[in-house]
């Protein structure tokens, strides 16, 4: 049963031999009914400010909960930044090697085109030297020839004419007269 003050107040008492003064009751009743109804006003805003309190702890939760979702996808959001920009980080690299391994074939091939050529010159070069070989052991021939030819037309120091020299040729052969 729940106790008012006003239920203090109304509240009466058979009056008996010997009993209380019904004054100091009825007195003490009010005084008891006075500090009930304190009690009571006191209770009714302490439950307003709990409902009070109790509202604003729940928008706190909820708050919180909003907070926690937003980090927690935050979270995700930056993880998904990292994967992607981990990824993206190993397709430039991939496109790099690639570009570096294309370079390097296409300078290995012009390495080789080009060794083919100083081996096409150098074979060229060889070529020439035997074919100037060749001509100036040609030409030595020649000249040995020539030498020889000459050698054999000087007149012998006994078939010289007076007064010739050595070195001196005839004018002319006897048998081309």
């Amino acid at each position: 049963m729940r106790v008012t003050p006003l239920d203090i107040r109304r509240q009466k008492f058979r009056k008996g031999m010997r009993g209380y003064d019904p004054g100091e009751v009825d007195a003490f009743l009010e005084m008891l009914a006075d500090a009930w109804e304190d009690v009571a006003e006191n209770t009714l805003i302490e439950a307003k400010e709990l409902e009070v309190l109790r509202a604003r702890a729940s928008d706190f939760d909820r708050m919180e909960g909003a907070v926690r979702e937003v980090l927690v996808a935050q979270q995700r959001s930056a993880d998904v930044a990292r994967e992607e920009a981990n990824r993206e980080a190993d397709l430039i690299i991939r496109d790099a090697e690639l570009k570096a391994q294309k370079m390097l074939d296409e300078a290995r091939k012009r390495v080789q085109i080009l060794t083919e050529a100083i081996r096409e010159l150098q074979d060229r070069r060889m070529e020439i030297l035997l074919k100037m070989n060749s001509f100036i052991n040609t030409q030595k021939g020649m000249v040995a020839m020539e030498e020889t030819r000459i050698k054999s037309e000087i007149i012998p120091a006994e078939e010289r004419l007076p007064g010739e020299e050595d070195g001196d040729m005839p004018l002319l052969q006897l048998s081309e007269l």
